[in-house]
């Protein structure tokens, strides 16, 4: 260990917190985007972002293969409900809801291991867990196999949903924290749209092969990704925190575009705010989270990924080829594409509107819309199914409801938890949040089958007034603990908190913030 990471270790500001509050604050937000970022930058950002097409090619390329004709007739045989090749609802949940246990073990696993091993090295340990799934599901004899390997993927993607968002928003600028964190979703709905459209050409093949192709290209998707990953600089917040200073510094000049001088500047920053954390956070349990001074930044870390599992996304994503399939609207594999795609439009738009304008507003605006297009679908459902305009009404209106959800609901889900969560805890509340995540997705995936399908509730699009009750709950969940972190530093946020302010203040009180800090940089000049 070199001299200064000894040093580092014993040294302790009695002000560091004041000092990292007044520098960041000003120094990191008004830089052009020109001297900040530069090709390696972008390319680390690209590479961990696409973390995350593991879980979205799978989320998305199991509905439209539990519809094919040749799966189900070897995991299961005619359905005795509808005397066609549909799956049963016991059989939907197993492939469905069980495996997403793994996600759940696979997050809650991921706090220790990047305490450990770092951003990087553990996401590429991912990708090696991910492929042993994806084989296993290749070579299934029955559905107890395949089940299981959805479960070993699983826990590779739950894990790696848990480090990436650290990573990305660890390597910018908080000024680009929305956007890095955030444009991971593009990644996942496209990878989405690449299984649906797979699946889609491979429907009309016959046998085995209609299935067993889209398969193996998820199989290919964490192979193609570790070598990318394994080039890239590992976080400079996590090397801090482990006192390798010399590393650190390497990592972040290769990420900035900036002179050397501004790179001391950032990593002396980093460095203060690793000091003030480390004295406050010595020997941080898992359980702290839910302390009475961390309980509210746990519920609004961990609610919107939870939440939106309740919104009526899951009819047109998890479900979207089998519930399209039962509401009669036209091909459902064509329509998966379509639902697919509308998914990636809103997450493109994502990244840009949660930064230009705010967390907040996005956020209810956003859910409010989703409310009322749950309510419009779930009122068509009472139509006669003889009326195929009102089925291609519903379909419309559930691929509506994908663009709103991506682009608002989904891109804060992975956001919020980063910026909310204190800098002590937040390996230990990316790892609750998923597993929290996982666990209600586990019970909505498990519901929704119950509640749709001809052989169980026969809701079927009427299920969407249920969604629609959900949403208004979310709202007003919303307007009470979702505060406004649009251009916060870190320190900044951990004073909104010990200040007690309610969250529908924060915009306000963040100008205030601000100029109280630069008058305290000026009296300190």
């Amino acid at each position: 260990m070199d001299v200064a990471s000894v040093d580092f270790k014993e040294k302790l500001h009695e002000n560091a917190v004041e000092d990292v509050k007044l520098d960041v604050s000003v120094a990191q937000d008004s830089r052009p985007l020109g001297r900040v970022t530069n090709p390696f930058l972008v390319f680390s950002l690209m590479v961990f972002g696409a973390s995350t097409l593991l879980f979205g090619f799978d989320n998305n390329v199991v509905s439209p293969i539990a519809a094919l004709e040749p799966f189900v007739q070897k995991f299961q045989g005619i359905n005795p409900a509808t005397g066609t090749y549909v799956f049963t609802a016991r059989n939907q949940d197993l492939i469905f809801s069980v495996p997403l246990v793994g996600t759940i073990f696979g997050a809650w696993s991921a706090s220790p291991i990047q305490l450990k091993f770092g951003r990087k090295w553990s996401i590429a340990g991912c990708y090696f867990v991910s492929v042993g799934g994806v084989f296993l599901q290749l070579f299934a004899k029955n559905l107890g196999m395949f089940v299981a390997g959805r479960f070993w993927n699983g826990l590779g993607y739950g894990c790696a949903m848990a480090i990436s968002p650290l990573y990305l928003s660890e390597v910018v600028p908080a000024f680009m924290r929305g956007r890095a964190v955030a444009s991971q979703n593009i990644f996942t709905i496209f990878s989405g749209v690449i299984a649906t459209i797979v699946v889609n050409a491979t429907s009309t093949i016959k046998g085995k092969k209609s299935y067993m192709i889209p398969l193996a290209v998820q199989c290919a998707l964490p192979i193609i990704l570790i070598p990318l990953t394994i080039v890239l600089p590992e976080s400079p917040v996590w090397l801090v925190s482990q006192g390798r200073l010399e590393h650190a510094r390497h990592s972040l000049r290769k990420l900035r575009g900036f002179s050397d001088e501004e790179v001391d500047k950032e990593l002396e920053q980093i460095k203060r705010s690793e000091l003030a954390e480390r004295e406050i956070g010595k020997d941080a349990k898992f359980w702290e989270l839910f302390n009475r001074q961390n309980l509210k930044r746990t519920l609004t870390a961990s609610s919107l990924f939870s939440m939106n599992q309740v919104s009526g996304i899951i009819l047109s994503t998890t479900y979207a080829t089998i519930f399209l399939e039962e509401i009669g609207a036209g091909n459902p594999f064509h329509l998966t594409v379509a639902a697919s795609c509308c998914q990636l439009a809103g997450a493109m738009i994502g990244p840009f509107i949660v930064d230009s304008a705010g967390r907040r507003p996005v956020a209810l605006i956003g859910m409010t819309t989703l409310m009322v297009i749950d309510f419009i679908a779930g009122g068509l459902a009472f139509a006669s199914k003889n009326h195929n305009s009102i089925a291609v009404g519903i379909a419309v209106l559930s691929f509506l409801f994908n663009v709103v959800w991506t682009a608002s609901f989904y891109a804060l889900s992975m956001l919020i938890p980063s910026e909310v969560a204190t800098v002590r805890l937040r390996n230990h509340t990316m790892s609750y949040t998923v597993g929290w995540c996982q666990t209600t997705a586990v019970i909505t995936t498990f519901a929704v089958p119950q509640i749709t399908s001809a052989g169980a509730g026969n809701l079927g699009a009427k299920a969407y007034l249920v969604f629609g009750g959900c949403m208004i709950c979310i709202i007003i969940f919303t307007f009470l603990m979702i505060p406004e972190t649009k251009g916060l530093t870190f320190p900044q946020i951990d004073e909104m908190y010990e200040k007690g302010i309610p969250a529908w203040r924060w915009n306000s009180e963040r100008a205030n913030l601000k100029k109280v800090n630069e008058e305290e940089v000026l009296s300190k000049e």
